[in-house]
């Protein structure tokens, strides 16, 4: 008589199957280890592979160059009466002489208008700026403030801005043989035009230094010196030199100015100014930006 025990078989079956799956994902799941790649894993960096922070020369090289300032930047596009405005407003007297030498240009295109249309061919008159060319859009204000941008380009010792206050005379109306200079009224613009020739012999201005070895030759204004005049005299031709990087056919006549001058001197006399030119020339420093 066979027994039968349903129970046991079911319960033999279903752990003869369990064993067979464990036994399958043992194997499967080391061998997906097996084939996986591992994951990277984050290295933290070196201390030697750290950036070097950057020198201060570096900065300055990576550093966007500063803006130049608004008087030092033309508008490539700007008006006449734009540029005479940022060049007036600049800190450095060249530009305010500048903004001077642009407006008289307006000033004296002009004032002779007529006089070219009867007395200039008119071949030549095509060489020449018209009215319109000249000014612009000039204003009025400008005209009337360009002796005072002259006068502080003067007294900063611009190269010719003294000789030009000279002949500019204290009214801006020019200098003529009927202008008296020495009038009462006119004492302060004379003691202004004095210091802007000294400051223009400090900066080897050779309009300036032609002017004061003029004035004590003759005497005109100053007492006759004729030491301080072959002094002056050398620093001219000391600065001239300078300015044309040599020989010039303007300073030939250098050697027959000194024989004239040294006339009336002594040998020590003439040697001591020599010397005093030379130091004068030698001390004497244009303007950064003057030409």
């Amino acid at each position: 008589m066979i027994v039968r025990r349903p129970f046991l078989v079911t319960t033999t079956l279903a752990a003869a199957m369990v064993v067979v799956a464990l036994v399958y994902g043992v194997d499967h799941g080391a061998t997906a280890a097996s084939v996986a790649a591992p994951a990277p894993v984050a290295t933290p960096p070196t201390p030697d592979a750290a950036p070097l922070p950057a020198t201060p020369a570096q900065v300055v090289a990576l550093a966007p160059p500063a803006p130049a300032s608004a008087a030092h930047r033309p508008d490539p596009y700007e008006s006449l009466a734009q540029k005479v405005d940022r060049l007036s407003r600049s800190a450095n007297p060249v530009d305010a002489f500048a903004a001077y030498q642009l407006v008289t240009a307006c000033v004296w295109a002009r004032d002779h208008e007529g006089w070219m249309a009867h007395h200039i061919l008119p071949s030549d008159r095509e060489l020449l700026p018209t009215t319109q060319q000249a000014c612009g859009d000039i204003a009025s204000d400008q005209i009337q403030s360009r002796l005072r941008w002259l006068e502080r380009a003067a007294l900063a010792g611009v190269h010719h801005a003294a000789s030009e206050m000279l002949k500019e005379g204290p009214d801006g109306l020019g200098i003529s043989g009927n202008s008296d200079i020495d009038a009462p009224e006119n004492a302060s613009w004379k003691q202004r035009v004095e210091a802007a020739l000294d400051a223009g012999v400090r900066t080897c201005d050779s309009d300036s230094l032609e002017s004061r070895v003029n004035s004590y030759e003759s005497g005109l204004g100053v007492a006759q010196d004729r030491a301080k005049a072959l002094t002056y005299w050398v620093a001219y031709m000391e600065c001239r030199q300078r300015q044309v990087g040599g020989n010039s056919a303007i300073l030939a006549n250098g050697d027959s100015v000194t024989q004239r001058m040294g006339t009336t001197l002594s040998a020590d006399q003439i040697a001591q100014a020599v010397r005093d030119g030379q130091r004068l020339a030698h001390d004497a420093q244009p303007l950064p930006g003057d030409p």
